[in-house]
């Protein structure tokens, strides 16, 4: 398996302000087919080991396939029936769709162009992990400046 590290030069103002105490900040950047292991468990923002965000970037994409099923080819009536579908989103849906385009803009922010991504304290990413445990001993080796 090839594993990539990058920089970030911006990243390094944020990197310095996170006190050597503090666990690290990661960011994973996946979709629903490139699952990440384990998947993401709500304790770890808490814990001392990592704080963490995963944001799905094809949240939107999926909703938006939700919303269009079983329309006709009546773009009138098609428009009515999605407008009326996107009315009835429930919170969840509505707040995976806010997770997703937070997701989408943070990627731009740091120039990911692939996926699965873990961007680590803003100042470094590595690509194609898909384990978080396995990504941050590689990151915590490559902060050491020991090369995995």
């Amino acid at each position: 398996m090839s594993v990539v590290f990058a920089l970030f030069a911006s990243g390094m103002v944020q990197a310095a302000q996170q006190g050597a105490g503090n666990p690290p900040f990661v960011e994973v950047f996946t979709v629903s087919g490139s699952p990440i292991t384990p998947e993401a468990d709500p304790r770890w923002s808490t814990s001392s080991i990592i704080d963490l965000q995963v944001y799905n970037l094809d949240g939107i994409q999926r909703i938006e396939s939700q919303l269009s099923q079983g329309l006709t080819a009546d773009p009138k009536q098609s428009k009515q029936v999605v407008l009326q579908r996107f009315q009835q989103l429930n919170e969840d849906d509505r707040a995976r769709m806010q997770q997703a385009a937070m997701g989408l803009a943070k990627a731009v922010q740091y120039c990911v162009d692939r996926y699965p991504a873990m961007v680590f304290d803003g100042r470094a990413v590595i690509y194609g992990v898909t384990d978080i445990h396995q990504a941050l001993v590689r990151y915590r080796q490559w902060r050491e400046g020991r090369h995995p």
